[in-house]
């Protein structure tokens, strides 16, 4: 695991096959898609993204990911002072496809809770990609703009808070795909 001052960066985390499995796994398991309702808007009603995401729940995934947990769950206590709640079984995963057949990005945004009990704290993503793609960037904004060039690899993961900023550039040539956790705890104060 690497430290950049505004997220966490773990290069090369997760195997081909481990990938693989993956992906397998939530495209055969899913729960669904997720609603357009529940998609990040601009201010004049259009979706800010264009990508297929597939919500799978925590505790069909966990296992290929108990190692990981640790390695996150940890670097949320350490190195940004959250307290988190840990991931709960029911807790929806997002496996985000961005396709070079709708040039898929998703605009500037942050990630929040509409929950009166808990606000999300950190985001955890994934490049669980298991062919080449073009375009896709990831920034996150803070008082610039930052490429997080660890997260073009597949296989690596970012931690990062989710009060942030962060944008996906679209996707030119192939497809992106990208596993989303959410770690929350007790609303910020």
């Amino acid at each position: 695991m690497v430290t950049d001052f505004i997220y966490r960066y773990w290069n090369n985390y997760f195997d081909k096959k481990q990938i693989k499995k993956l992906n397998c796994l939530i495209d055969k398991n899913f729960d669904f898609y997720e609603d357009y309702k529940d998609s990040a808007k601009g201010s004049d009603g259009t979706n800010k993204k264009s990508a297929v995401i597939k919500q799978i729940y925590y505790k069909k995934i966990k296992h290929l990911l108990d190692d990981f947990q640790e390695e996150f769950t940890n670097s949320a206590n350490v190195h940004f002072g959250f307290k988190i709640f840990g991931m709960n079984d029911m807790e929806k995963c997002n496996l985000n496809i961005y396709s070079s057949k709708n040039l898929g990005k998703y605009d500037w945004h942050v990630d929040l809770s509409m929950s009166k009990i808990y606000d999300i704290k950190l985001t955890v993503l994934i490049n669980v990609s298991e062919k080449k793609y073009q375009g896709g960037e990831f920034y996150i904004f803070n008082t610039n703009e930052i490429e997080v060039k660890e997260l073009n690899v597949p296989g690596s993961a970012i931690v990062f808070p989710s009060y942030l900023n962060h944008k996906v550039m679209p996707v030119t040539k192939g497809e992106r795909k990208t596993l989303t956790l959410f770690l929350i705890g007790s609303k910020f104060q």
